[in-house]
């Protein structure tokens, strides 16, 4: 009998051997005596042929555990990120590391080279308050340090201070309609302890902020991000920049940015943020200059890159996110998108003789490099501990990665959403996105706010953003080349 236990992230069910959580990607940790529920039978069954040397030894033996499963990963090793630099943005690696590239992971082990897990899953139970690798919200180090004895103090010396009163009744009270921001701003929203510097100095976490739910509206498109029902904070973010419609060069173009942090990255939320207000502005600035929006896409990914590489304190300690650009031109009824990570972009179409619904971008991530060398089916893939592990992203630590960008030109009218993997996980194909938000160019504000919805009532699991550009051109033509 296989033992199947809980992941603490996701909740979802993990077989005994696995690694990570297929669910989350989150690694599983070591559970070797566990509850009856999550213990094998004790009459033990033969293993079956097919995983013959990649079961575990009986829970409890001290054994090594077997190797990967068979059949899930070619011998030579999957796909390393391409080795294509963005200008030189990203910082050099340590020094000693080596060049060339690694091997590919078995299907349940972490993914090599340096590969990001996607904290597609929630937060670590509130009530385990030290720092393991469930927690995504930063975790202020003195508050870690161990605790020693205090010296004596001198002959003669005051009296040292009373201790602080305690913190009053817990939880406390709410202000208007959300329910993790108190009234009194010393205590925390996940514990009856105080804060301090915008941490808790009991559990540790981060205090709730206004970028739990964002909405941003302008006449030319629309977007909303919210952090979802099982994250702590949103370390998703997004960005809206418009070109004037008297501007000489570039009227009403608009230019729009979606980072998505990486959960096991530090400050992954503010990697997002600088990452989507740097590029968004750059773009803006190129589109004004008279830039082509390729040209304006390669500047600002450059820039953006360059920027969330810059607020690392070291390479150990990189914040990391993923990024998804457009560049909506409404003249000529181009939409350019550039891309890095697992964040999306979509053209929704908008009627019958509009171009069919279609996904603009291909993700960076372990599944699809899989998939693209033949070696696994989208199915398997996806049922892989590593689907959801990056092979690219922005970051000091990223190395040389590929910046991916494309132009369409779609017929009839329709919409660019760009959004991310809060949102596509419930939804990966462009025409269910399509129809679950009927005539979304219409009504780009509401239709954000849709989805969002539609994402909370599927679980939630992750931090949700959508980004709608309506395009109500009736110029056409065929796909443009792609690098």
């Amino acid at each position: 009998m296989t033992t199947v236990r809980t992941c603490p992230a996701c909740s979802d069910r993990a077989a005994a051997g696995d690694v990570f959580c297929e669910g989350c990607g989150r690694p599983l940790p070591e559970r070797e005596g566990g509850t009856p529920a999550e213990r094998p039978d004790n009459v033990p069954t033969a293993p079956q042929q097919s995983m013959s040397g990649a079961t575990r030894g009986p829970v409890g033996g001290g054994g090594a555990g077997g190797g990967p499963r068979p059949g899930l990963v070619p011998a030579d090793g999957g796909p390393t990120a391409p080795q294509v630099s963005l200008n030189g943005a990203t910082r050099a690696p340590a020094p000693g590391a080596g060049t060339a590239p690694p091997a590919a992971p078995a299907a349940d082990a972490p993914p090599a080279g340096g590969g990001r897990p996607r904290g597609g899953g929630p937060e670590a139970d509130p009530g385990r308050h030290g720092a393991d690798s469930f927690t995504t919200q930063p975790i202020r180090r003195d508050s870690l340090r161990p605790l020693t004895a205090a010296p004596p103090a001198p002959a003669g010396a005051p009296a040292p201070a009373a201790p602080p009163a305690p913190a009053p009744d817990w939880p406390p009270p709410a202000v208007g309609s959300s329910p993790v921001q108190p009234t009194n701003p010393e205590m925390c929203a996940w514990c009856p302890g105080r804060v301090g510097d915008g941490y808790c100095e009991k559990c540790g976490f981060l205090q709730p902020t206004g970028r739990d739910h964002v909405e941003v509206r302008t006449d030319a498109a629309a977007g909303v991000s919210d952090r979802g029902l099982r994250h702590r904070r949103n370390e998703d973010a997004m960005a809206i920049r418009v070109v004037a419609a008297d501007d000489p060069r570039a009227p009403g173009t608009v230019c729009a940015v979606v980072c998505d942090g990486v959960s096991s990255s530090p400050r992954s939320d503010e990697a997002s943020r600088v990452t989507a207000e740097t590029g968004a502005t750059v773009l803006a600035e190129q589109i004004r200059r008279g830039a082509d929006p390729r040209e304006a896409t390669a500047a600002a990914m450059t820039r953006a890159a360059e920027a969330v590489a810059g607020i690392a304190e070291s390479l150990d300690s990189a914040p990391a996110c993923t990024f998804v650009s457009a560049v909506v031109d409404p003249a000529a009824g181009t939409v350019t998108v550039g891309w890095v990570g697992d964040s999306r972009a979509y053209w929704l179409s908008g009627g019958p003789r509009s171009s069919a619904s279609a996904l603009l971008t291909r993700d960076d991530s372990w599944s699809e490099a899989m998939v693209q060398m033949g070696a696994l089916s989208r199915e398997e893939a996806m049922r892989s501990a590593n689907a959801h592990a990056l092979i690219a992203w922005m970051g000091a630590d990223s190395g040389e990665i590929d910046a991916h960008i494309t132009t369409v030109t779609p017929t009839g009218p329709g919409t660019v959403l760009l959004c991310s993997d809060g949102l596509w996980n419930y939804y990966p194909e462009a025409q269910s996105l399509t129809d679950a938000v009927p005539g979304a160019g219409a009504r780009p504000h509401e239709a954000a706010r849709t989805y969002i919805s539609l994402a909370l009532r599927a679980g939630g699991k992750d931090n949700i953003t959508a980004v709608l550009i309506p395009v109500p051109t009736e110029q056409g033509g065929p796909r443009a080349e792609q690098d």
